[in-house]
């Protein structure tokens, strides 16, 4: 079982797309995969097609406060083409369990101790792709400490590369404080235009740059329609459009992260 963490410190840089996507590809080899979703905004949840306005609805929420039992949390299957795909959706009211975990003692840690506690369901799993909001909460702190692997997801911007170092260095020192090897192993760049010079400089300046350069996927994601369409129809662009420039990237991506060990 792997551990997979995706995360930035800027918003909107296609990160619950790319984790979507790739969860599509590797159920549809016959992984058995897990997403949580732990951003409030839920856009991993809302991919899926999961409707968080049901009564009686449980999240990562209640993981997080009340020791729920897996299988009451659990939402199996809900891309009916992807049998091997489960989802432990994300809740609106995140933002007030973060509050209540900032007092408590070992607040990071809190993730890693339920997957160990419940490690008869986990370990059924290839592969858990956690998705984060853009921040160093103590809620994807829980993510982070939890993760064999981090990726990080930037657009072409200086502000998402800026954040990239910034995440670096607050990890950095929060990895020191709990005692915790380095376990970022990726930067992908994604909302790559190749009629844009911007893209190509930016991706030259990342190559150069000594805190991403070692971690950079050859593999970039390119802006492409049928992404986003898939978005909106609930399916990965593996079930939405394989002839599309999108689900290509995508498959060299996996690729990429199973020559470097990450899958």
């Amino acid at each position: 079982m792997k551990i997979i963490s995706f995360s930035t410190l800027k918003g909107g840089v296609g990160k619950s797309s790319s984790l979507f996507n790739i969860a599509g590809l590797l159920a549809e080899e016959g992984k058995k995969i897990l997403v949580i979703d732990i951003d409030p905004q839920g856009n991993s949840t809302n991919n899926f097609g999961i409707d968080r306005t049901v009564d009686n609805f449980k999240s990562i929420k209640n993981i997080l406060e009340d020791d729920i039992e897996f299988e009451n949390v659990v939402i199996k299957s809900p891309v009916k083409e992807l049998q091997s795909l489960d989802v432990i959706p994300s809740s609106i009211f995140l933002t007030a369990t973060e509050l209540k975990l900032v007092s408590l003692a070992g607040r990071e840690n809190i993730l890693i101790n339920y997957i160990e506690d419940n490690l008869k369901h986990f370990n059924t799993y290839d592969y858990i792709l956690i998705d984060t909001n853009p921040s160093m909460s103590i809620i994807n702190q829980n993510a982070f400490v939890a993760a064999t692997d981090i990726i990080l997801v930037s657009d072409i911007s200086m502000n998402s590369v800026e954040g990239s170092e910034l995440f670096l260095a607050l990890w950095k020192d929060i990895r020191k404080r709990l005692k915790i090897e380095n376990n970022i192993k990726g930067f992908l760049i994604n909302m790559y235009d190749k009629r844009m010079n911007l893209s190509s400089q930016f991706r030259d300046y990342c190559k150069r740059n000594d805190e991403v350069k070692d971690i950079l996927f050859d593999t970039v994601i390119p802006m492409n329609v049928k992404l986003k369409e898939a978005e909106l129809e609930a399916k990965p662009i593996n079930i939405y459009c394989r002839s599309s420039a999108g689900y290509k990237s995508y498959v060299e991506l996996v690729n990429e992260m199973k020559e470097r060990g990450i899958l």
